[in-house]
């Protein structure tokens, strides 16, 4: 896809890796937005740049993509090309360009949702109610209580958290406290779903063939009156 051919119309870029559980959480927003507003004349445009060597395949992204439902354009930057034209400081990294290719926004890392859908109508000339955030703990102004930090491997043990996510490379299948999961190839699977800050106990088991690379946790709601 050329850049030089989305000229006179916003363009919303993203660059993302499969196996990053904060890219898996802000593909929905930005598939909603394309639902949403590309026949009002907004380009969004994936671009997947490989941050592991397992990653760079681009059978595996293509794989991913169709996966996870998006069909939004989506480039494949296995050697990190695109991520230095733009100066990508971690994942996902998000830019939001006019009609004339000047930069309008930029972020690293989740959240923000709204304030990127009212940025998008204000280019498009739009004014709609924005979309409702997708999970709870994504809304504005709420509480959310620090999560356990996260760890490299599978993180067996304690932990204090709303979700849980592992980031993953191999196939095969992965056991969370007893219920399995599988693994179709490079991966990030949240194996413990819970918008609401909670303790709990750990056991990750992998089959044969499957590497938990990491362990992540997301932050959940504060119970009332709590917040940290």
């Amino acid at each position: 896809m050329r850049m030089d051919k989305q000229r006179h119309r916003p363009v919303l870029v993203e660059l993302w890796d499969m196996t990053r559980p904060e890219s898996m959480r802000t593909i929905p927003y930005l598939q909603a937005l394309h639902d949403r507003y590309s026949e009002a004349g907004l380009r969004v445009v994936g671009v997947h740049t490989a941050s592991r060597e397992e990653t760079k395949d681009e059978a595996a992204v293509e794989a991913a993509v169709n996966r996870l439902g998006i069909t939004y354009p989506v480039l494949a930057d296995p050697d990190g090309e695109m991520w230095l034209f733009y100066g990508a400081q971690g994942y996902p990294s998000r830019y939001l360009f006019n009609g004339d290719f000047r930069l309008e926004d930029m972020q690293v890392g989740e959240g923000l949702y709204g304030d990127l859908e009212l940025m998008i109508q204000g280019l498009l000339d739009l004014n709609q109610e924005p979309l409702d955030p997708f999970r709870p703990e994504d809304a504005d102004d709420v509480a959310l209580i620090v999560p356990t930090a996260d760890r490299e491997g599978p993180a067996n043990g304690q932990y204090a958290a709303g979700s849980v996510w592992l980031s993953l490379i191999g196939e095969g299948t992965v056991a969370v406290n007893g219920q399995e999961f599988s693994v179709p190839g490079p991966c990030a699977l949240e194996v413990i779903s819970n918008s609401n800050h909670h303790e709990g106990e750990l056991e990750i088991e992998a089959s044969s063939g499957v590497t938990v690379l990491s362990t992540c946790f997301a932050p959940g709601l504060a119970p009332a009156g709590k917040t940290d």
